[in-house]
């Protein structure tokens, strides 16, 4: 037997990170370990753990523990361990300096603003031994940290992207082996999101801060007991540096021939009470890609790398060289380099003045490509670049295969969009200019997201992020966060001014429940249960003043975003009644506060349950009579359609033909029970089948109604009709983006064209994540793969897969806590063959064709089915 991957929080060894709460997780390789086995979890100041500070135990299967963090102490490492029967794991975590003052002083300059400057101070230290050095620094917009001009970490774009106006997180390094005697700490701090040209529609600069700055303490024990401090103060230098232009939108300009100009150092009065520990998974190098190289129908030099990622170059610059430029796309067109779907974004990389041969890469912004277009360099020069990707550190927890080699490029080209968009934060694109954490992306998209990989720190981190700010709006919450605060003026975008709507906003309540879901870890519910409860209260209040309808029809909608079923060129909203979309999700966001209440043992969760109920009971009667679905609901004259109405009158110059009776509205209410019997669910069922057929078996969802689809067709005993959904291979499918040679998943349905041209340049992205949220129809129903109830406290998994005859084969690997669960089907004939490795301390409830349910054992589990 083997305990590993022991993490805190959702992190392995975390240096100097926030800890409200600690939830110790573990991971266990064994074999016929009893249900009920007793895990003892032990803190301790030192390693040998003799003096111990908490000791627990649990039986909980998903094999974690959650508990305070009041008693720890700061710039602490605290050793913990867990064991079961005589095996025994360890690892540690490490406190940052928590409410401890800080000595040191924001540190600038007293010149105009530049790109790119260097802090950096010379150090002599005593000749003693050194037991331990840790520095907490923090450098605003983005910063790299070295000793004698050696980076320090693995790292990079510290300190990522957050609400630095409402927290700002610092980070941690352990220098203990690289302090000499005499050496230069040093910090590069570029512009980043907290200065340079950031939010679309152009772009803002100076969002947060107006230049760069720096805090930073060095603290240093020796071996003979003596502590050493060295603080950002008025006794460090600034200098310019050789990087003359950086953003994350236009990419970065570095020029060897550009003179070093010393700056006069101030030091601010700037406070430091927003000052944190991080709490977020570094962004990380991963993988890197070689590319073919070519010369484009233009006759340009063409690096193409073979597959859409987040990243940069690296690679060798010889002498010599005047100018050297990297731009960066998603595609070509007619096989010429194309970028016009970047909008303002430039996305370039430029070498200026190599006096000596150079490795380069950049360091304060990223792009989102699969070519690039190079200049000033010859083929055999290009050829020593190669490409690298960025992504927030992140487990992988689920593979994927089959006899359909579409289907399986389909769920690649899913994961490679999360990966791409989960770069410090979740964000709707990584390439043009936008790359904003949008609430709406996510909610649809995160229970895929944590069955591809270990989504808990990330999330976490950004529902802080969304908690924040939250705060500063009375409960409701923003369209994207961070979010930033853009002065109003005229013609501003609303996304900039207004709260968010149905879907986007119920982010705070649909992330939460879908980790715990996931994760089963306690500390995550407790740390965002009253930011659920604010959310649907927020709603309740406005509810309350209109009425007390129980509907959510008041307000601005974006009801389904990017539908198909207004057949209006340009449309993005959709034909489906915005009020029945809100309320429904007024229902689940009422129903996920209620249930997170519950398991946390808050009595106020009988009154969220009441809520949803009068909700669900508000909705049947607005959209039935009897048993019918009423096409024109009395909604229709509500506010929110006459807000929408007049939107599209001024983006479109059209009105929309609004009514229930869409694939979303009818996949929504079937998804969610939301009918008054079965008669009329039966119903339903019928009207979703005829929007099929009437639209040959495509769909014509947006952002809302598409995760619910498949899913809604499937359960209601239109498998066929599900199936022919997902396999379709013509426009608009998942399967036709396979086809024209997607690598990722688009934002549209329509980014390319079946004749190989965008659609369009204004809002088109070939990696957005939001319509992947199809690959949970492929986990949960085709795999069959059923996550334990929130409520359950033993790991039993529901295990029902759908057979199709578009697969002979399928297999599939889903991480627990207890290891991996496999499972695999084949088709041979009229029989099925299903293989299931069920790993220890889980149950696996195996539902067969004909509705029994068997227990399977741990170990490897045959049955065979047979079709009727």
């Amino acid at each position: 037997m083997k305990i590993h991957n022991l993490k805190v929080n959702g992190i392995r060894e975390p240096l100097g990170y926030s800890f409200e709460y600690l939830t110790f997780s573990w991971e266990i390789s064994a074999v016929r370990l009893p249900q009920d086995a007793i895990f003892t979890v032990e803190v301790a100041h030192d390693e040998l753990f003799e003096n111990i500070l908490l000791k627990k135990t649990t039986t909980n299967s998903f094999n974690n523990l959650t508990v305070k963090s009041d008693f720890l102490k700061p710039r602490t490492r605290y050793y913990w361990r867990v064991s079961v029967e005589e095996i025994k794991s360890e690892s540690f975590f490490e406190t940052g300096k928590l409410s401890e003052p800080w000595l040191a002083h924001w540190i600038s300059y007293q010149e105009e603003a530049i790109p790119c400057v260097r802090f950096y101070k010379n150090l002599s230290l005593p000749n003693k031994k050194v037991r331990s050095a840790r520095l907490y620094a923090l450098g605003l917009g983005l910063y790299e940290v070295a000793l004698d001009n050696h980076k320090i970490g693995h790292e990079y774009l510290s300190p990522g992207y957050h609400s630095y106006d409402l927290i700002q997180q610092y980070q941690t390094y352990d220098v203990t082996n690289l302090l000499q005697a005499e050496s230069e700490l040093s910090f590069l701090v570029g512009n980043g999101w907290y200065r340079g040209r950031f939010v679309f529609e152009g772009g803002f600069e100076n969002i947060y801060g107006d230049k760069q700055k720096l805090i930073a303490e060095l603290h240093i024990d020796y071996e003979d007991g003596s502590h050493g401090i060295i603080t950002s103060d008025n006794t460090w230098n600034v200098e310019s540096s050789l990087i003359q232009e950086n953003s994350i939108y236009d990419g970065e300009v570095i020029d060897y021939s550009a003179d070093i100009k010393v700056l006069k150092l101030v030091e601010l009065n700037d406070s430091q009470e927003l000052l944190e520990e991080r709490i977020d998974p570094s962004v990380v190098l991963l993988e890197e890609f070689k590319p073919r190289i070519f010369y484009d129908k233009a006759n340009q030099l063409i690096l193409d790398f073979g597959q859409e990622i987040s990243g940069w170059l690296c690679g060798e610059i010889p002498a010599g060289k005047e100018k050297v430029t990297f731009q960066f796309s998603e595609l070509l067109q007619d096989g010429v380099f194309y970028r016009d779907n970047l909008r303002t974004a430039k996305q370039e990389f430029k070498v200026l003045n190599t006096k000596q041969t150079v490795e380069v890469r950049p360091h304060f912004t990223y792009f989102g490509f699969r070519y690039v277009k190079v200049t000033g360099l010859s083929l055999m020069e290009a050829e020593k670049f190669s490409a690298k990707v960025l992504q927030s550190e992140m487990d992988d927890t689920f593979e994927f295969d089959s006899s359909h080699e579409k289907l399986n490029q389909l769920l690649q080209n899913i994961k490679w969009s999360q990966k791409d968009n989960f770069v410090s934060i979740p964000t709707d694109c990584p390439q043009r200019d936008e790359r904003m954490g949008w609430t709406g992306d996510i909610t649809v998209f995160s229970n895929t997201a944590s069955y591809n990989m270990e989504t808990r720190a990330f999330l976490e981190h950004y529902l802080k992020n969304l908690r924040l700010e939250q705060k500063q709006l009375d409960g409701k919450v923003p369209f994207f966060a961070p979010y930033p605060k853009i002065s109003p003026f005229e013609g501003i975008n609303p996304f900039l001014t207004g709260t968010a709507s149905a879907v986007w906003g119920d982010a705070i309540t649909v992330l939460p429940i879908t980790l715990y879901k996931h994760y089963h870890d306690k500390g995550i519910l407790q740390a965002n249960v009253e930011a659920m409860v604010a959310w649907v209260d927020s709603i309740y209040k406005e509810d309350e003043a209109k009425g007390s309808k129980r509907l959510w029809h008041f307000g601005m909608q974006l009801g389904d975003w990017l539908a198909l079923d207004t057949k209006i060129p340009g449309c993005v909203m959709g034909a489906t009644d915005s009020v029945l979309i809100a309320s429904v999700y007024y229902y689940l966001s009422a129903k996920n506060t209620a249930e997170a209440l519950k398991i946390l043992n808050d009595d106020r969760a009988d009154f969220y349950y009441q809520l949803s109920s009068e909700i669900k009971q508000a909705m049947i009667d607005s959209y039935f009579y009897c048993n019918e679905l009423i096409d024109k609901p009395a909604t229709l004259q509500s506010e929110v359609e006459q807000i929408r109405q007049g939107m599209m009158q001024a983006f479109v110059g059209v009105s929309i033909d609004t009514h229930t009776r869409t694939q979303t509205g009818l996949a929504m209410l079937l998804r969610y029970g939301i009918y008054p019997n079965e008669k009329a669910k039966n119903i339903l069922t019928t009207l979703l089948a005829e929007e099929m057929e009437k639209n040959d078996g495509f769909l014509t969802t947006g952002f809302a109604g598409t995760p619910e689809l498949p899913h809604a067709l499937l359960e209601n005993n239109l498998a066929d009709k599900a199936f022919e959904l997902l396999f379709k291979e013509a426009a608009p499918s998942w399967l036709f983006e396979v086809n024209m040679g997607a690598m990722t998943t688009w934002e549209r349905w329509d980014s390319i064209l079946p004749n190989g041209k965008i659609s369009g340049t204004d809002m088109n992205s070939l990696n957005h994540y939001a319509y992947g949220a199809v690959e949970d129809f492929v986990i949960e129903k085709i795999l069959g793969f059923n996550l334990p109830n929130v409520r359950d406290e033993q790991a039993i998994y529901h295990i029902q897969p759908y057979y199709t005859d578009y697969l002979s084969w399928v297999n599939g690997k889903l991480k627990t806590p207890n290891g991996y669960i496999e499972l695999s089907w084949e088709k041979e004939k009229s029989s099925i063959l299903i293989e299931i490795e069920v790993p220890t301390r889980t149950t696996v409830e195996f539902i067969k064709l004909n509705g029994e349910t068997i227990i399977l054992n741990e170990g490897k589990n045959i049955i065979v089915e047979v079709e009727s």
